[in-house]
């Protein structure tokens, strides 16, 4: 393996061997490790026999699920270095992301996603921030980054993606997870932010000028009250501008590194043990923030 530039205190590439998925082997190579050339062409072509007939990601990686835009958007950004020699697994998920774009600009989950979701989701308090069948603020940034670092060409349909998201931010800074929520959802904002960034809207665009001060704000209390899972959002921050948010990127990664358990992963708040899901991203987290440091 191949270490990135900061190193962790624990063996973190043998937990996510050991104990990840799909996904989660794709971030190990996306945060700057390096697989045996036989393990990455497996875990590659076992992405491309997952894969459903529309093109799309089954949800939670279960073959027989329908296709979800979370986890193709969130899946597609991870073969990027692979695109060429994967070529076809790239044609077919743009596909069906695109398929999933609606009037508005917005994506948006199919119907029959809704009973999977709430099995995974559903609280007794609900889940307003995932519903299906209409176009979600954090889906759409998700979609749109995705699309524009493949160099989807569709310059109407990046366009009203574009739309949907600058016409929809709340006058705190963050973003409801669909129109016509009145609250905002501050877990928004950091799906969001690389979106704008990768369509072209300025760093002085006032949406995005206050998107991410509103980020800087939840992550400085975020790494106040030790909140390691919030640190998912720090490598949309971008790179720093002040010396404050440089040492607020270095003090968010260093929560990260000292909050790492002795198996090699990191756990979700209230669990006993380590999260695949959640420790591939973090390490993803670290490799991209480390640049900035």
């Amino acid at each position: 393996m191949t270490k990135p530039i900061i190193e962790l205190h624990y063996n973190f590439e043998e937990f996510i061997l050991n104990n990840g998925g799909i996904a989660d082997k794709l971030r190990l190579l996306s945060a700057g490790y390096s697989m045996k050339s036989q393990l990455q062409k497996e875990t590659l072509d076992q992405l491309g026999n997952t894969l459903n007939p529309d093109g799309g990601v089954p949800f939670n990686m279960a073959s027989g699920n329908p296709s979800s835009v979370k986890e193709t958007a969130e899946i597609l950004p991870l073969i990027h270095k692979y695109k060429d020699s994967y070529q076809h697994l790239v044609q077919q998920m743009i596909g069906f992301l695109v398929a999933r774009q609606k009037n508005d600009g917005g994506f948006a989950e199919t119907l029959n996603l809704n009973d999977l979701i709430e099995d995974k989701w559903g609280t007794t308090t609900g889940r307003e921030w995932y519903p299906v069948g209409k176009s979600i603020t954090w889906l759409t940034g998700k979609a749109l980054d995705a699309l524009c670092l493949f160099g989807y060409d569709d310059e109407e349909r990046l366009r009203r993606a574009r739309d949907f998201l600058l016409y929809s931010q709340h006058e705190d800074g963050n973003w409801p997870d669909f129109k016509g929520q009145n609250i905002s959802d501050p877990l928004t904002t950091g799906n969001i932010l690389p979106a704008l960034k990768a369509i072209g809207v300025n760093s002085n665009n006032k949406v995005y000028k206050d998107g991410r001060a509103a980020l800087l704000q939840r992550l400085k209390e975020s790494v106040k009250t030790e909140l390691t899972c919030d640190m998912v959002d720090l490598h949309s921050v971008g790179p720093p501008n002040t010396k404050k948010e440089q040492e607020l990127v270095k003090s968010g990664v260093g929560l990260i590194v000292s909050s790492q358990n002795p198996d090699g992963g990191w756990r979700m708040m209230g669990a006993k043990k380590s999260d695949p899901e959640l420790s591939s991203i973090l390490a993803l987290v670290v490799n991209e923030c480390s640049v900035h440091m």
